[in-house]
């Protein structure tokens, strides 16, 4: 998709699918997929999505630094 919901890379999408990424208008979002657990069975999943620099550092922040 060339209109920014593009999903962020990562290892989850080797065993997830419907992957959606919805933008928050601020620059994160939230991811949203069916994701495979070990037993086999599908379930939904639901993550508030941003990265932020925090004072000179790139940290995992869906709060804000």
């Amino acid at each position: 998709m060339s209109n920014g919901n593009t999903p962020p890379p990562g290892s989850y999408e080797r065993s997830s699918q419907n992957i959606v990424f919805t933008p928050d208008g601020g620059g994160g979002g939230t991811l949203t997929a069916q994701c495979r657990k070990i037993n086999g069975e599908w379930v939904q999943s639901t993550l508030k999505y941003d990265i932020a620099n925090c004072d000179g550092v790139l940290k995992w922040a869906p709060n804000g630094c």
